[in-house]
C-alpha cells in the first residue's frame, strides 16, 4: 500500500471542477511494489549496483551476501563471508567490499562473477563493521578489545594493506561511516548505541585523518542512540536517524549545528540519499518517507513498510527505485521490499470533452499534464481514438504540451455518429511517472 500526498492532484481536481464539460477523465499510473523473503538469517547492510542492476544484502549470522536483481529475485548467495557486515561498492561498481566482522578482514568480490577475488586482513583481533569510500581509499570502522577505531585500505595500490589510523578521539564501539558525493575527501563517523550520540567529520585528502569538526549531541538538538545517518547529495547536511528524538534530525556538515528535521515517530532507524538529492527516511514504527531535495515537509511519498531494519534503506543510482529491508525480530528472515518510482513525481493527466457533439462539426478535445515540478521542454502526450470505425483504436497524434500550462488541444471533425473515446498517454521520464486517461463523447446527427 502506498499513500500519496500530492498538491498536484488537488489542483487538477479544482481545474476539472471549474470546466462546464461533462466528459472528463483524469489518471496517473504507478508501478507495483514487491516483497521477497531472503534466504538469510540476519541483516546488517544493503547496497545497490546500478551498473549491473544488482542488490547486495549482508547476512552476518549466516556469513553470506544475498544478491538479487531489481525485482528482488535472488540471483545468488555468496557464502563463506564470515560475519559479513558493512558493504561498499568501488566507484566503477566492478568490486564489492565486505567487512568480515568475525574474520578480521575485508573481502573483495567481483560484481560480474559474484566470487571473492581477494581478502585483506585488518589487523590482529580487529572486527571491521562499517565501510565507506573517501579520498581514494576504503575506510573501515572496527572494534578491538573494548574500544573502536577507524582504519584505511588503499585499494588502488598494487598491494593493498590495512592501516589503523588515529582519529583524535576515543570510540566505545566501531564507528559507522559515511561519505559525501559532493566532497570526495570528506568522511563522517558516528557512534551508534550510546547516549548522547556523537559525530565527527574528517578530511582524508592528506595523510591520515584531519578532523574538521566534532560534536556530542547533548542539546539543540539532543540526540541519543544513533541508528543511521547519511550525507546529503550537495554535501551540506547530514540526516540522522536515532531512537531519540522521534524525528530525523538534520545537522550542517560544516559545524554539526541543527538545520531542521524530517517528521517521523517511533524510533527512526534508517536514512538514504539518492544521487539527485531525494531523501528517504524510515522508522521502526512509521512509514518510509521520501522528500524532494531541500524539502523537509510534506513527504513526497509514503510507504507502509512494517518492521524496517536499522540501515535498511538504499536507493538505486537511477533515483527511481528504493529498496527496504524488514524483519520482525532478531534472527528472523529479512524481507526485501522493492519500492518502484520512489523518486518520481506523481503526474496527473486529464482530458475534457463535451457530452455530445454534432457530426461533421469541429470537436475540440483539451487536455492537461500537471505535476508539482515542471516538465522538460519537448514533453509530448500521445492520443488515440476508439470508435465504430476503429474498435481497437487509431493514433490521433503526438502532441507537445504547453511549457507554461501543460495544456494540449485536439480538433477533429467526426464523420460518424456514436461514441468516440479518446485516450491520452504520457510515457513518463526520469523525474515524472507515466499517466493515462480517457474521455468519451457521443456524436449526434
Amino acid at each position: 500500500m502506498r499513500i500519496h500526498k500530492r498538491t498536484a492532484v488537488a489542483l487538477a481536481a479544482a481545474l476539472i471542477g471549474s470546466l462546464p464539460l461533462i466528459g472528463v477523465g483524469a489518471g496517473t499510473a504507478a508501478a507495483e511494489e514487491t516483497s521477497v523473503a531472503l534466504p538469510s538469517t540476519s541483516f546488517r547492510d544493503i547496497v545497490v549496483d546500478g551498473v549491473h542492476d544488482r542488490v547486495f544484502v549482508s547476512d552476518p549470522t549466516g556469513g553470506s551476501i544475498v544478491v538479487t536483481d531489481y525485482t528482488g529475485a535472488v540471483v545468488q548467495q555468496i557464502t563463506a563471508e564470515e560475519g559479513a557486515a558493512g558493504l561498499v561498492l568501488s566507484a566503477d561498481s566492478t568490486k564489492l567490499y565486505v567487512a568480515l566482522s568475525t574474520a578480521g578482514a575485508i573481502a573483495e568480490i567481483d560484481t560480474v562473477t559474484l566470487t571473492e577475488t581477494d581478502r585483506y586482513p585488518t589487523g590482529a583481533d580487529t572486527s571491521p563493521q562499517s565501510l565507506a569510500m573517501a579520498g581514494g581509499k576504503l575506510w573501515f570502522g572496527y572494534t578491538v578489545g573494548s574500544s573502536g577505531g577507524i582504519g584505511s585500505l588503499d585499494v588502488a595500490s598494487s598491494a593493498p594493506a590495512a592501516t589503523l589510523v588515529p582519529s583524535g578521539r576515543y570510540w566505545y564501539y566501531a564507528p559507522a561511516l559515511a561519505s559525501s558525493p559532493a566532497d570526495p575527501n570528506v568522511l563522517v563517523a558516528g557512534e551508534e548505541g550510546v547516549s548522547p550520540a556523537s559525530l565527527a567529520v574528517y578530511d582524508t585528502a592528506a595523510v591520515g585523518l584531519q578532523k574538521r569538526t566534532e560534536r556530542s549531541f547533548i542539546s539543540s538538538p539532543s540526540i541519543s542512540y544513533l541508528n543511521d545517518f547519511a550525507v546529503t547529495a550537495d554535501g551540506q547536511n547530514i540526516v540522522i536517524a536515532a531512537n531519540n528524538p522521534s524525528d530525523h534530525q538534520i545537522v550542517r556538515l560544516s559545524d554539526l549545528s541543527s538545520n531542521g528535521y524530517h517528521s517521523s515517530w517511533q524510533f527512526p532507524n534508517a536514512v538514504a540519499v539518492a544521487a539527485d538529492g531525494t531523501v528517504a527516511t524510515g522508522a521502526e514504527g512509521d512509514f518510509v518517507k521520501t522528500y524532494r531535495p531541500g524539502s523537509t515537509w510534506p513527504a513526497f511519498r509514503e510507504y507502509v513498510v512494517n518492521g524496517l531494519q536499522r540501515d535498511g534503506l538504499a536507493w538505486a543510482p537511477d533515483e527511481n527505485r528504493l529498496f527496504a529491508i524488514t524483519g520482525f525480530s532478531y534472527g528472523s528472515a529479512p524481507t526485501l521490499h522493492v519500492l518502484p518510482d520512489a523518486g518520481k513525481l506523481d503526474t496527473t493527466l486529464s482530458l475534457q470533452v463535451p457530452a455530445t457533439s454534432p457530426r461533421g462539426k469541429d470537436l475540440t478535445v483539451t487536455g492537461q499534464l500537471s505535476a508539482v515540478e515542471s516538465f522538460p521542454v519537448g514533453t509530448t502526450v500521445e492520443v488515440t481514438r476508439t470508435d465504430a470505425e476503429h474498435p481497437t483504436g487509431t493514433p490521433v497524434g503526438t502532441l507537445p504540451i504547453s511549457t507554461s500550462t501543460g495544456e494540449f488541444t485536439i480538433t477533429e471533425r467526426p464523420r460518424e455518429t456514436g461514441d468516440i473515446t479518446y485516450t491520452a498517454t504520457y510515457k513518463g521520464d526520469g523525474q515524472h511517472m507515466s499517466a493515462t486517461t480517457r474521455a468519451t463523447v457521443t456524436i449526434t446527427k
